[in-house]
Parts: C-alpha cells; sequence; structure tokens
C-alpha cells in the first residue's frame, strides 16, 4: 500500500506539470491524506506499525514544525499555508522511504521510471515539432532540466540505459547551464563511483559550463539573478528567525528589491537563500546540516541525483517546484537503508488509532478542499472577463472568501465596490470598499497598489486622517510609498 501511495504522490505530481498549478497540488494531497489514513488504519488493524529511524522522524517532523511556524506566522499567510502544506508532504518522504522494502523499492523505481520515459518520449515529440526547447510535461526548461538530475539515478540503476542516453539528450536541449554544472558536480565528486571517463567527461561539461556562465556574466539572465538574490538576502536579513513564510517570496520581493521594481519572480533562482528568506537560517541550518549526515553516509548511487540537484539550486530553481521537491526528498530519503523496526499495537487502541487517523486525514482533506473550491470560484470570476454581471461576480467572490480568505478576492470586491461607487450610494459604496481593502493588505501586505487604493478610498469618504495612517502602514512593507507624493 505505501509503494502506491509514494508512487501516486511523486510519479503523479511529475506528470502533473510538476504539480506546479494549484488544482494538482490539491488532488495530490486529498490523495495522500486519504492514503496516509487508510496506511495507518491498515497497520492499526492488523496490530503492528512499522517505524522510520527514530532521528530522521524527529528531523522531519522539526522541520514541518518550524516551517508551520513560519507560515502561520507569515504576514501573507493565504499564500504561506498552502506552500507550507507542499513542502511538509515532501518531508513526510524522508521517513516514508525507510519504510519501503527492497521490493516496494524496486516497484517505485519501476513507476519512476515509467514517468521519466513519458517525459523524454513527449520532449522528443515536441523538438520533432519545432520546439528547439523541450519543455515535455512541465512548465518550463529550468524546471525539466532539475527533474533530469534527480531520474538520471534512476534510470541507470534500473539499467536503462536508452533512457539514460535519452534524459542527457533532453538536459542538452534544455540548455540549463546550471543543470550542467549540477551534474558536472556530481560526477566529479564521484570519481570512484562512476569511474575515469565519466569523471572527465564531468570535469569537461563543467569547463564548457563555466565558459557559457562567464559570457552571461553581463547579461540581463545573471544580472536578474543578481538582484533577486539581494532581495532574498535582504529578506531573510529583516526576518531571520521564521523568514516571511513558505511560499511568500514573490509577493514580497517588489518590496525587498534596491532599485528596479520591475524585476518580478517567482522563485529566488537560488535554493538556500530563497529558504533562509522564506523559512529563516534555523529552519536552513537544520536543513542543510540533517542533508549532510544523511547524504554523507549514502551510496553513491544514492547520492548522485540529490547533489546533483542541490549544485543546480545554487544558481536556479526547480527545488522549489513541489514534484521535484518531493522527488528530491524521495531520493534523499532512499540514502537510509529500509527500517526494520516496528511497534505492536495493543488491541485497546487498535479503534481508536484508526478513527483518529481518519479524523485528522478527513479535517486535512476539508482544508485543501475548500482552499481548491475558493480558488475556483476566484477563478471563474476572472477568466469571464467580464461576462459576469457585477452582482454574480460579487455573489462568486463572496462565498470564495467564506471559504478562504484572499487578497485577490478582496481586491477584486474592492474594485466592484469602488466601480459602483458614483452613484446615490456613494458613500456606501466607499466605505465597502475601504473595507475590503483593509482585509486584502492584511491578508497581503506587499502590495502597494492595495495602499494607494485604500489611501484614495478614505479621501474620496472624506477621512484624510485614515489616508494618511493607510500610507504609513503601507510604506512600512512598501518602500515605494515613502518616495511617491500623497
Amino acid at each position: 500500500m505505501l509503494e502506491v501511495l509514494v508512487s501516486s504522490q511523486v510519479v503523479g505530481g511529475l506528470l502533473l506539470r510538476g504539480a506546479w498549478d494549484y488544482w494538482a497540488q490539491s488532488l495530490i494531497l486529498i490523495v495522500l491524506l486519504l492514503g496516509a489514513a487508510a496506511y495507518i488504519t491498515d497497520g492499526a488493524v492488523r496490530g503492528r506499525w512499522a517505524l522510520a529511524p527514530s532521528r530522521l522522524s524527529a528531523w522531519s517532523a522539526a522541520l514541518a514544525l518550524l516551517s508551520l511556524a513560519s507560515a502561520w506566522l507569515s504576514p501573507a499567510r493565504a499564500y504561506a499555508l498552502p506552500a507550507w502544506a507542499c513542502g511538509a508532504a515532501g518531508l513526510w518522504l524522508f521517513p516514508a522511504a525507510t519504510l519501503l522494502s527492497a521490493r516496494d523499492r524496486v516497484r517505485v523505481e519501476q513507476a519512476l521510471r515509467a514517468a521519466a520515459w513519458a517525459a523524454v518520449l513527449l520532449a522528443v515529440h515536441q523538438r520533432l515539432d519545432g520546439r528547439s526547447r523541450p519543455t515535455a510535461m512541465f512548465p518550463n526548461q529550468n524546471v525539466f532540466a532539475g527533474a533530469i538530475l534527480l531520474l538520471l539515478p534512476f534510470a541507470f540503476r534500473r539499467g536503462d540505459g536508452a533512457l539514460g542516453a535519452l534524459l542527457i539528450v533532453c538536459l542538452w536541449w534544455t540548455r540549463s547551464v546550471g543543470a550542467w554544472l549540477g551534474l558536472s558536480v556530481a560526477l566529479v565528486s564521484h570519481r570512484r563511483a562512476v569511474g575515469a571517463w565519466a569523471f572527465w567527461a564531468g570535469a569537461a561539461a563543467g569547463f564548457l559550463g563555466l565558459v557559457a556562465a562567464y559570457g552571461k556574466l553581463q547579461s540581463p539572465e545573471v544580472l536578474h539573478r543578481l538582484a533577486w538574490w539581494s532581495a532574498a538576502w535582504r529578506m531573510s536579513a529583516g526576518a531571520p528567525w521564521l523568514g516571511l513564510g513558505p511560499g511568500t517570496f514573490a509577493y514580497a520581493l517588489p518590496s525587498y528589491l534596491s532599485s528596479r521594481s520591475d524585476l518580478n519572480s517567482l522563485y529566488a533562482h537560488q535554493h538556500f537563500l530563497e529558504t533562509a528568506a522564506e523559512l529563516g537560517w534555523p529552519y536552513l541550518l537544520l536543513w542543510t546540516g540533517g542533508l549532510t549526515v544523511l547524504l554523507r553516509r549514502a551510496e553513491p548511487s544514492k547520492r548522485f541525483g540529490p547533489v546533483a540537484a542541490l549544485a543546480h539550486g545554487l544558481v536556479d530553481y526547480p527545488l522549489s517546484v513541489p514534484a521535484v521537491f518531493w522527488l528530491f526528498c524521495l531520493s534523499a530519503g532512499w540514502a537510509q537503508p529500509e527500517s526494520e523496526s516496528a511497534v505492536a499495537v495493543p488491541s485497546g487502541f487498535r479503534l481508536p488509532a484508526a478513527v483518529l487517523a481518519s479524523s485528522l486525514a478527513l479535517l486535512g482533506v476539508y482544508r485543501v478542499g475548500g482552499g481548491w473550491a475558493a480558488d475556483r470560484l476566484r477563478a471563474r470570476v476572472f477568466a469571464a472577463s467580464g461576462g459576469l454581471t457585477s452582482a454574480e461576480a460579487e455573489k462568486l467572490l463572496s462565498a470564495s472568501e467564506e471559504l478562504r480568505p484572499h487578497p485577490d478576492a478582496a481586491r477584486a470586491r474592492a474594485d466592484l465596490a469602488l466601480a459602483s461607487s458614483a452613484g446615490y450610494a456613494a458613500a456606501s459604496s466607499l466605505e465597502s470598499a475601504a473595507a475590503h481593502l483593509e482585509r486584502a493588505v492584511a491578508l497581503d501586505p506587499y502590495r502597494a497598489s492595495n495602499w494607494l487604493t485604500l489611501e484614495g478610498a478614505y479621501r474620496r469618504l472624506g477621512r484624510p486622517a485614515d489616508a494618511g495612517a493607510a500610507r504609513e502602514r503601507g510604506a512600512l512593507t512598501c518602500p515605494v510609498l515613502r518616495a511617491e507624493p500623497p
């Protein structure tokens, strides 16, 4: 049962565009919650629960709790909590990997091999169709390159040289300099395991990658990365203990850019700086320290993929994409041997344990499903592009906020109220807009346009003191407001 659950999560995530979309993340999390409850219940009925190594479990649990604290206390909790759920789904794979028997691991590897074949065949089709840099089923070439680095060891462990060769060809097609540097680091650092020819091939690939990187030093691609890294460093310095919350980098970025404000990016393109910015330095130290201990003792074939991915993460963001992160966690978790520990479940605890596991799973499904439903309602409004009346849009947005408060829904409702503020009910519409905008800035204080619109609404209401206070509050998180005239 456990191998089916792990395969469903990791392989399903890869096939669903890397679980990039919110609906894909929600679907996989729901399957994971129900499957985990079924697995725990099955163990309770049998009277025996397998146990992962205690230190590994404690490390994973500590990371999950630290990241939960970061998400819960985040100034942008509406974005941080869903991102935390995806991260926690990856962390559970560390202990789960040790509970898989040798036969179960073979089955999971076979499923990953099938997913890898699907990716390379789709990439070949895209290449023949005229796309010079195929993405397979992933959002872009960088994510595809990151997945390739982690899939390569599975292909060679299964003795599938044809798949390995095609993965290398696809890696070449992606033109990801960072991925080639990551592959080079892994090859050079595993000289004894890969052989002399692979070592020198890795050294050559690394040299060519460095030359390519040097040639891009003055390119926008590199200059933008430097700006994002600098912003991530300032974020981590401003919130060193818990960060700004998982998944919040893109929303906070405009407030931390030193000069230009148009360098928007979903990710920092640097795994370690982004981790420090979003989750804090204690989390980063615990994360890297645990990985060092975990991978140092691993067999070279099981260490190769994670090392390559971490080296790639120095200059790019695939580890920020849920399915690639899940694959990384599974690969690193397999660095540990199969656990043989178990605990007997007393007969008096079996039914309560099954009921508790099922109840927690259903609660989790309710939370995830509610967020998914709220997202679908918002999407209906934004996709309508004027096809809905104001009343219809307001009804959908109100229903969305009842399920999950969200800054986008609050801002959209404020816009609807402002659009209707020219009539006889101008004052009440403006009051309603101000209330929605107050909720929007409380949920996401990094969007300068919300603060400016709130200030304008208060001025139209004849409340200059509240308008000035809104400007001052907004300037705390949006420095651009300090430079703009009221």
